[in-house]
């Protein structure tokens, strides 16, 4: 009896779980596509993240905070006033005589005239200069007093013939026309003489030559023209370097 009833007892058990065991193992199924739905709607609602794998360490995103920048202050420089010295004026002594000057890097003939308030011919005419001098360094020259004249003319010689050339220095104030007539000559034979272009290209300190006496004066005595003494050419401007 005790065999056959648990045999009974087994069969039954056997077919409650054939019966039932469907049933149980639809409802979990259920229960997990229920939960794995619950799971994805949090996940995409950002809820829950999900990793896999080894843990990660999370990155900690630095937030900045926008803190104004002050604008620097430039200190106010106080400058202090600037003295300008008044500059003390050399004053050049007044020569009473002729005396000897030596000649310095970058002189010129105007600047040294200046420098002594005397007329530049004269310094020429003392030194013998003229307009194509050259003037060095160290040389030496003879400067005038501002109160002296210009040299006198040296008188031409007595008989000179018709036609004989003659040197003229050019003073401040000629013209060829001037100079044509003083010495009764013609502009066209003084340029022609000269290699002039035109009867405007003379200068102080110049020397010309001059056909003497080619024309005979229209009234009262023949005139007795004097020349300016020509000295021999020496030098009249510093060259740079």
């Amino acid at each position: 009896m005790s065999n056959q009833s648990s045999f009974r007892d087994y069969k039954q058990s056997r077919e409650r779980r054939q019966r039932f065991g469907p049933l149980i193992f639809g409802g979990m199924a259920i229960v997990l596509v229920a939960v794995g739905g619950l799971l994805i709607f949090l996940a995409l609602r950002g809820g829950i993240s999900f990793s896999f794998g080894a843990t990660e360490t999370p990155t900690i995103t630095p937030t900045f905070t926008n803190t104004p920048v002050l604008p620097t202050e430039v200190p106010t420089e106080t400058l202090d006033p600037t003295i300008t010295p008044t500059p003390t004026e050399t004053l050049v002594p007044t020569p009473a005589e002729p005396f000897e000057y030596r000649v310095q890097q970058g002189d010129s003939l105007i600047s040294i005239a200046d420098q002594y308030g005397v007329d530049y011919v004269s310094i020429m005419l003392m030194n013998g200069l003229t307009y194509e001098s050259l003037l060095y360094a160290g040389d030496t020259l003879i400067i005038p007093n501002p109160d002296m004249e210009r040299p006198t003319p040296t008188p031409l010689p007595p008989n000179l013939p018709r036609g004989a050339r003659i040197e003229y220095f050019v003073l401040p104030g000629d013209t060829l026309q001037l100079i044509a007539e003083q010495f009764l000559s013609t502009i066209e034979d003084i340029m022609e003489e000269n290699e002039m272009e035109d009867d405007f290209t003379i200068y102080p300190g110049q020397i010309l030559i001059i056909p003497y006496y080619l024309i005979t004066p229209t009234f009262g005595p023949s005139p007795t023209p004097t020349i300016e003494a020509t000295p021999e050419p020496t030098a009249t401007f510093t060259p740079e370097g």
